[in-house]
């Protein structure tokens, strides 16, 4: 049997559920900078040896690779859930250059969304890499959400690619085309706001959330690039109906399930002011069936369901190790 080891940063709680299936064996190496380079300095001293250490996102690489210097047969399989990848390209190149010498160490990739295993794909086309979607972890299937009210929310921290000071742009938009829209921010992602208005409420960090899915009919995630956020399936779980670019991981979902029309191609502020619309001017009984709709997707995504295909993925990619 082989010996494995999950590294962790808290870890996401999706991402321990997935653990727990292939391992009792969990290391924190650490959020902050501060707290990465003080246990790897502790790590250097660590004499225990794994066969294969899942890690869970970049940060993690430094420790993880530590190992494989010290143990060349261990080997390092990647829970692709951050950006990563996608920041690649930008990174300036001393980074760029630091980066892939980790990156280089990992063997393989389980990536969380077909969008990422598709980027991680155009990387290391010859690594194996497979995907297994997250779950609603915070779900409230029991509320049924105000479809016919103007509240609108997204929720998410405070990284650029998010977009989300580009849907204040767009619900500043409808309001001075006469429309009364208003939009709630959960998450540090109100820190990076620094415009005010009477119809923005910037709700920062927010432990329970079943007001917000009472309260609001559209959630409206405009980004360059997200992984595949688990507060789509959990605004989904109250029936609220999602606006997502097709750079959200959803997005594969969402048109398999003959959604593609919740899918924007661009995040233009107008394009999301638009859609917004659209959906919010259909009638009753239409968005009630998209609504049921969304309920019923988000509860196929469940911690039964996705552990069984986190398995199946980790499995794939340790048999072509």
């Amino acid at each position: 049997m082989k010996k494995i080891l999950f590294t962790h940063q808290g870890p996401h709680k999706v991402h321990g559920v997935f653990a727990e299936t292939i391992t009792e064996n969990w290391y924190r190496y650490g959020d902050k900078h501060s707290e990465i380079i003080k246990n790897l300095i502790k790590s250097v001293f660590d004499r225990s040896r794994y066969d294969i250490i899942l890690v869970e996102g970049g940060l993690g690489l430094p420790h993880s690779v530590l190992k494989k210097i010290k143990n060349h047969e261990t080997k390092i399989i990647l829970l692709n859930a951050d950006t990563l990848l996608f920041d690649l390209p930008k990174m300036n190149p001393l980074k760029k250059m630091v980066v892939k010498f980790l990156l280089s160490y990992v063997d393989g990739f389980i990536a969380i969304s077909p969008l990422n295993k598709k980027i991680a794909l155009n990387n290391y086309p010859d690594k194996p890499i497979s995907f297994v979607y997250p779950y609603g972890s915070n779900n409230s299937f029991q509320i049924n959400c105000d479809l016919n009210s103007n509240n609108l929310l997204f929720i998410g921290n405070q990284e650029s690619c998010k977009r989300f000071d580009l849907l204040v742009d767009a619900v500043e938009i409808l309001n001075k085309r006469g429309n009364a829209f208003n939009l709630y921010l959960v998450g540090s992602c109100i820190d990076s706001i620094t415009t005010d208005f009477p119809w923005l409420h910037k709700e920062g960090f927010q432990k329970n959330l079943d007001k917000y899915f009472k309260k609001c009919s559209l959630y409206v995630h405009p980004a360059d690039f997200d992984s595949c956020p688990v507060t789509v399936f959990e605004t989904m779980s109250s029936g609220m109906i999602p606006i997502i670019t097709e750079n959200v991981g959803e997005a594969d979902i969402l048109t398999d399930n003959r959604l593609e029309y919740l899918v924007l191609k661009d995040n233009n502020p107008k394009t999301i002011a638009d859609k917004i619309l659209e959906i919010h001017n259909l009638d009753e009984k239409e968005k009630a069936n998209i609504s049921i709709k969304c309920k019923e997707i988000s509860s196929k995504y469940n911690a039964e369901t996705q552990s069984k295909e986190f398995e199946k993925a980790f499995q794939e990619v340790v048999n072509q190790l």
